[in-house]
């Protein structure tokens, strides 16, 4: 049986589309630029909050994303979250691997700050080991070095573990950082981007991931 998990966040653990759309959306407007659509949302979120922020700034004003992406994330960490919620079936999963000796851990490319108001609110009850979010001395994923930290925390070796994802940087993360991987498609990349990107097994809900990962040695 495998010894640990790694979870994505935005996408994989929390539907936080919406409250990503609504706080980058209060961003722009601040700055009188026109708003993203949750389509567009959708397509940015992945890569880390500033190239988020870097694609929803208009094509000319590109070159003030430093001071764009620093008001955003004040927005972002102060944000309530009232429209962010788990997906179905979580909690079970997450108990049922739990109780299975399994340790579990998040690595978001989300901001620590952003990710620790997560983790001490809507993430709280499923006692994860160690939420790691974007830190400066990590660059974001698909870079490894964030997860191989993680796996080291865990004190459990990259081929005992499995990360889970619905991006294709999460499928690349796992081939970096030399694990395997489940690409979920309840999340923000259809299966087909997730294909493209070398997944190679998919849970179409958190049953289904219970049965995949509980029967992977």
């Amino acid at each position: 049986m495998i010894k640990a998990v790694i979870f994505d966040l935005d996408g994989t653990v929390l539907d936080t589309l919406p409250d990503l759309n609504i706080c980058m959306n209060m961003a722009l407007s601040d700055y009188g630029f026109a708003p993203i659509s949750r389509e567009q949302t959708m397509a940015f979120v992945g890569h880390g909050g500033k190239n988020f922020a870097l694609s929803a700034l208009p094509s000319d004003k590109k070159g003030m994303i430093d001071e764009f992406y620093a008001h955003y994330c004040q927005i972002h960490v102060a944000c309530t979250n009232a429209h962010t919620h788990p997906f179905p079936f979580e909690k079970e999963c997450l108990d049922s691997l739990r109780n299975a000796g399994i340790k579990l851990a998040v690595v978001t490319n989300k901001s620590q700050a952003a990710a620790d108001v997560l983790g001490a609110s809507l993430l709280k009850e499923y006692k994860f080991s160690l939420i790691l979010g974007n830190r400066p001395e990590f660059a974001v994923k698909p870079d490894p070095a964030s997860t191989l930290y993680t796996l080291q925390q865990l004190g459990v070796r990259a081929e005992d573990a499995v990360f889970v994802g619905d991006g294709d940087t999460d499928v690349q993360t796992a081939k970096n950082a030399g694990m395997r991987s489940v690409s979920v498609l309840w999340g923000y990349r259809s299966r087909e981007q997730l294909e493209e990107a070398g997944a190679e097994r998919f849970a179409h809900d958190f049953n289904e991931l219970k049965q995949i990962l509980l029967s992977m040695d």
